[in-house]
């Protein structure tokens, strides 16, 4: 019976709360009314701003971009000196990469403009501009993200700034493209080697030899490997 008295005084108190937790949210909303549906009718008008914007600017912005992407691009693939400065500079008929970058902000052809840019720079020999629009480079398109690490891996490399150089080598092998990884994957593990980091340097080379066989007999890896297992004894 006390039992009984128990249950029923409990199941009294919740109902209380239920209705006390009621009454408050019932009075906060009749007194914030106002407030609460200015804050959602604020958030949808941001959403469909949003939508209205991507919808009616940055799609036609980035289909007209894309098509400006396609003669720089060519005059990129020629390859010579000219054609370089072409497809950055623009021709009398289009615009280059750089143009792109500045007509054409935000869009994600713009971002791509600034890889294809540092590649020009990079073959032009132009190393300090080549790094400073690989850095600008978003990662929107992945495969070639991955691609423009290991470059700016290999700048910093050159500049003999190991630690970035090792930074972005890392970031570089975050995938697992079956050409570009394990070559990475052996920059990074020849970065560790000078800096005698074996540790690290061994993680590479095992990384390779588990994951890229193949790439690991062909690149002769094996012998940095061992050497690299003989300091860990």
């Amino acid at each position: 019976m006390a039992n009984n008295e128990q249950l029923g005084a409990k199941k009294t108190e919740n109902t209380q709360e239920t209705e006390n937790f009621g009454t408050r949210f019932i009075n906060f909303f009749a007194k914030y009314q106002n407030v609460i549906y200015g804050i959602i009718i604020a958030i949808l008008v941001v959403i469909a701003a949003a939508i209205a914007l991507n919808k009616f600017y940055f799609t036609p912005k980035n289909q007209k971009a894309s098509a400006a992407m396609i003669a720089p691009i060519n005059h990129y693939l020629a390859g010579d000196s000219l054609s370089l400065n072409q497809a950055l500079e623009g021709d009398d008929e289009n615009d280059g990469f750089l143009t792109i970058i500045s007509d054409y902000k935000l869009t994600k052809t713009a971002n791509t403009a600034k890889y294809y840019a540092g590649l020009c720079y990079l073959k032009l020999n132009d190393k300090e501009e080549a790094l400073n629009y690989l850095l600008q480079f978003k990662k929107k398109e992945k495969v070639l993200w991955y691609a423009c690490q290991a470059l700016i891996g290999d700048l910093y490399d050159e500049q003999g700034d190991e630690s970035k150089a090792i930074s972005y080598y890392k970031k570089s092998v975050e995938n697992d493209d079956p050409y570009f990884t394990p070559i990475n994957l052996f920059k990074l593990g020849q970065m560790y080697e000078r800096s005698e980091n074996w540790k690290e340097a061994n993680k590479a080379y095992q990384r390779i030899e588990s994951e890229y066989y193949d790439q690991y007999m062909s690149m002769g890896v094996a012998k940095f490997a061992e050497n690299v297992k003989s300091k860990l004894q």
